[in-house]
């Protein structure tokens, strides 16, 4: 029980800004099981920021850009990170470490790139339709455990984990489904496409570049997942 309590705290502690300590070994075993957790706080801050623009009548731009910073710092800047880093080959993680100014560059601009995805997509997006995007920043987290317990043994997590992330999958999936019936379907596609373009990449990195390569993988699931809902979007405006 006590490990399981560590493993909690390590999962805030590694992927969110609260100042936590973290447990060695022992505190690692069911760690990915909690990591979805940093994206239900996401979810409620982002829902209540929302909430406030909606009462208060706030710009749709201050809406979309207010859930942007809230994801950024929620996680302690890991979004930034994952960017900064720029992954195009995992074998040369350790080279890019030593050689960290000449992919800076590239790393900056796509993080701005994809973060104007991310404005645009959602400035198109309704709002009966913000709660389902921010489903996305737990959905990401629940793909990412389950990529790093299925195919890195670096990640070092109990068998337990893979049950109870599917778990966890299965009642978000069922609660979705029951509030936005098939629209649910796109987004969780499209999550699924970005797994499987991972798997690969998830099996050849070492321990050390697990870390930016989970960055790498949330950033991205988000992504689609934020897109594939502006889609459905427009889709039903038609």
């Amino acid at each position: 029980m006590l490990n399981v309590l560590k493993s909690f705290v390590n999962a805030f502690s590694a992927y969110s800004c609260i100042p936590l300590p973290y447990y060695e070994d022992e505190g690692d075993r069911y760690r990915l099981a909690f990591v979805p957790l940093v994206g239900a706080v996401i979810y409620w801050i982002s829902y209540g920021w929302f909430l406030l623009g909606w009462y208060r009548r706030f710009n749709d731009v201050a809406v979309s850009f207010g859930i942007i910073l809230i994801a950024a710092i929620v996680t302690g800047g890991r979004h930034v990170l994952g960017f900064v880093a720029y992954v195009d080959d995992i074998p040369t993680y350790k080279y890019r470490f030593d050689s960290w100014s000449k992919s800076r560059d590239r790393g900056v601009l796509r993080f701005l790139v994809v973060m104007s995805i991310w404005f645009i997509a959602m400035l198109n997006t309704y709002d009966f339709y913000f709660r389902l995007v921010f489903l996305g920043f737990i959905f990401s987290r629940i793909f990412m455990g389950l990529l790093s317990s299925l195919f890195n043994e670096g990640a070092n997590q109990s068998k337990a984990v893979i049950v109870l992330l599917i778990i966890e999958f299965c009642i978000l999936t069922y609660a979705g489904f029951n509030e936005y019936e098939l629209l649910m379907a796109g987004p969780i596609l499209a999550t699924f496409i970005t797994f499987l373009c991972y798997i690969n990449a998830f099996r050849r990195s070492t321990e050390e570049a697990l870390c930016l390569l989970e960055d790498d993988y949330i950033i991205t699931a988000e992504t689609a997942w934020i897109f594939s809902v502006a889609i459905v979007c427009l889709i039903r405006s038609v």
